[in-house]
């Protein structure tokens, strides 16, 4: 029936429901928002607590996750430091040898490939993934492999961060080698780098006498 046809009793009755309906709507909004919105605060307010109040924990066993967010919003920082003051640059820090420069870089790493625009957002975004769900199963004892993923995913996340938002990735690091001018890098390359030499120290040198030592302990006669 057509709300128009009906009595103005009925008429007011009617409006009466639907009103009291979208403000029910609106309170449980407000409810739901109120409600993320003071879970969000809290744990802001808690979880940097518990870091300081188990930093020895964190610091012997780090927390890849956590790592990889320190290390994201170091390369966040100094990339916004740069773009923010880049009609300062360039910069001769070390006459002829480092320079604090402002390179818009599309490629990849150092600026490789600089026609490449969407393989190293689907790679990063692939490595990404797959390391956050390597490191929820790494065992406590695994320091090293830990921080290795940690310094990965920060860089990772920080360069996919300016390939998404930006089309390019700021770097800013010029080192140069007389006549050579090493390319153009930032704080995301330094931690990948990082986290791959460490992972390769971890595979080739420290792993070896792991399995050196577990199998000398699985050839160990036994009493009969």
């Amino acid at each position: 029936m057509n709300s128009g046809n009906l009595p103005k009793g009925l008429k007011i009755s009617h409006r009466y429901l639907i009103l009291r309906e979208i403000m029910k709507l609106i309170s449980n909004a407000l409810v739901w928002t109120a409600t993320w919105l003071i879970t969000g605060l809290y744990t802001l307010a808690i979880y940097p607590l518990y870091v300081i109040r188990n930093l020895g924990y964190h610091l012997r066993s780090p927390s890849v996750l956590l790592y990889a967010l320190i290390f994201y919003v170091v390369d966040r920082v100094t990339k916004l430091l740069v773009v923010n003051n880049s009609h300062l640059l360039p910069v001769n820090v070390i006459d002829n040898f480092f320079t604090l420069t402002y390179v818009k870089n599309p490629g990849v790493a150092f600026g490789w490939f600089p026609d490449w625009r969407l393989p190293p957002i689907l790679m990063a975004m692939t490595m990404i993934i797959i390391i956050a769900y390597y490191s929820l199963k790494l065992p406590e004892e695994e320091r090293m492999t830990r921080w290795a993923l940690a310094l990965l995913v920060g860089g990772a996340v920080g360069n996919l961060y300016d390939r998404i938002v930006y089309g390019f990735v700021v770097d800013f690091f010029l080192f140069h080698f007389g006549s050579f001018d090493f390319p153009v890098f930032n704080v995301a390359d330094i931690a990948i780098d990082f986290g791959v030499f460490m992972l390769f120290v971890d595979i080739f040198f420290l792993s070896p006498d792991e399995d050196e030592e577990a199998s000398s302990e699985g050839l160990t006669p036994t009493a009969a």
